[in-house]
C-alpha cells in the first residue's frame, strides 16, 4: 500500500486566516474613520442650513423692496399667520431657528437683525449675530 504524501505545491487563493486578518484591518480602519466622517457631514449640513437661512432672509428683503411692503420675520409660523406682514421660513427637516425678537424688514429692504439660534431637533447647533450689512449674519459658535 502506498500512502499519499501531502501536496506541498502552492495553491491559488487566500486562506481563511488571511481573509480574517484583512477584514479585521478594514473594520478597524472604518471604526477610526466613521466618527470623523459623521462629524464632518454634520458640520457641512449645519453650514448649508446657515447659508440657506441667510439666503432666504435676503430673499425676503428683495421681496419687500420689490413690492414696497414691509415684512416681519417670525420664528413661529402661527405668529406669522396672525400678523398680516408676518413671514416664517421653513428650513430642512429637523432644523428650525429661534429669533431673540422678530426681524422687521422695511418696505425699502432695510432691516434690523438680532441674534438668531439655529436648532436641530430642538438642540442649538449654532448662534448667529448681526454681521456687516443689513440682514447679514455671522456665526458666533
Amino acid at each position: 500500500m502506498c500512502s499519499r504524501l501531502p501536496d506541498l505545491r502552492p495553491r491559488a487563493g487566500y486562506s481563511v486566516l488571511e481573509m480574517l486578518v484583512v477584514l479585521a484591518i478594514m473594520a478597524l480602519a472604518a471604526a477610526l474613520v466613521m466618527p470623523r466622517a459623521t462629524l464632518m457631514i454634520d458640520r457641512m449640513t449645519a453650514h448649508a442650513v446657515f447659508f440657506d437661512f441667510q439666503r432666504r432672509v435676503l430673499d425676503l428683503r428683495r421681496q419687500a423692496y420689490a413690492e414696497q411692503t414691509p415684512m416681519v420675520l417670525y420664528d413661529d409660523a402661527a405668529a406669522a399667520g396672525r400678523d398680516p406682514l408676518g413671514r416664517a421660513l421653513a428650513l430642512r427637516a429637523q432644523w428650525t431657528y429661534r429669533l431673540r425678537r422678530p426681524v422687521r424688514i422695511s418696505d425699502g429692504g432695510a432691516c434690523q437683525a438680532d441674534e438668531v439660534e439655529i436648532l436641530k431637533a430642538g438642540r442649538r447647533v449654532m448662534r448667529l449675530a448681526p454681521g456687516e450689512g443689513p440682514c447679514r449674519f455671522i456665526r458666533l459658535d
